[in-house]
């Protein structure tokens, strides 16, 4: 089988939307990620020039006017970049949060207008969805995204079709913080800090719910992963390679070109 190119550009944006206030708006919980492409051994994340290990913290169902600007802070103090899947709605009801994500420095993609499942939806519905959120990104900070997070892990070969058509590279994950279930602060950052390895991508939420156990788990986390010599990094920010085969694009955090799986390999798909 041959090597298809993934890229993802290096931006930095927003996507906002109307009509959801925060109480009112409560995720679900991510389901076990449904992976098109297994995670990469140790060392594959890395560009050659890196001269240490890089792990790629994100954040969905954000911003909070809360807890977003306390991970901000944490990110700040240990000069840590971070990928924040936002949810189009509650864009439209903090944009000053969202403004200051990318005003940090921090690669800002989507995670849908308002948090559905997107193998639910038809074609129009999705397409609908994607395009008033990227038309409303680029009014809260003049950019397109150029990955997307599907809600829940949820993923078919159906929608991976939909979001290549839209140029959207799907991204999933390699370790889950599991902060959306009842664990304490300590659990999280040890579920974390446990599995990592050089190029994992770490699911945590910034929104849907509270997640000060988030905010504390973080500070141990970035404190702990500093002092084992990873720097973080955000993805979708990899510039002047080739386009995507368009029958795969489908995007980790990888910025180097990497196969599509063979059909078996495509678990739960």
């Amino acid at each position: 089988m041959g090597i298809p190119i993934a890229i993802c550009k290096a931006i930095l944006i927003a996507w906002l939307g109307v009509g959801m206030t925060w109480s009112l708006w409560q995720a679900p919980p991510a389901r076990k990620p449904l992976y098109s492409h297994p995670p990469s051994p140790a060392g594959q994340a890395q560009l050659a020039a890196d001269p240490a290990p890089v792990v790629y913290l994100t954040f969905d169902d954000g911003p909070h006017p809360v807890y977003t600007p306390q991970v901000l802070d944490l990110l700040a103090r240990y000069d840590a970049k971070a990928t924040f899947f936002v949810v189009g709605q509650m864009v439209a009801n903090f944009p000053d949060v969202t403004r200051r994500i990318a005003a940090e420095g921090h690669s800002i993609q989507l995670h849908t207008w308002r948090h559905d499942d997107l193998t639910k939806l038809s074609r129009q519905e999705f397409i609908e969805d994607s395009n008033r959120a990227q038309a409303i990104l680029g009014e809260t900070v003049g950019l397109r995204a150029t990955c997307l997070r599907p809600p829940y892990g949820s993923i078919n070969p159906r929608v991976r079709e939909w979001a290549t058509d839209l140029r959207l590279g799907v991204s999933m994950w390699d370790i889950s913080g599991a902060d959306w279930t009842d664990i304490s602060a300590e659990t999280i950052a040890r579920i974390v800090t446990g599995r990592v390895q050089p190029g994992s991508v770490v699911l945590l939420h910034d929104g849907g719910g509270h997640r000060h156990r988030t905010v504390s788990a973080l500070g141990t986390i970035l404190a702990d992963l500093t002092e084992a010599g990873y720097r973080f990094g955000s993805m979708c920010r990899i510039l002047n390679l080739p386009e995507p085969n368009p029958t795969c694009w489908e995007f980790y955090a990888w910025p180097v070109p990497r196969p599509c799986p063979e059909p078996s390999q495509a678990d739960g798909l």
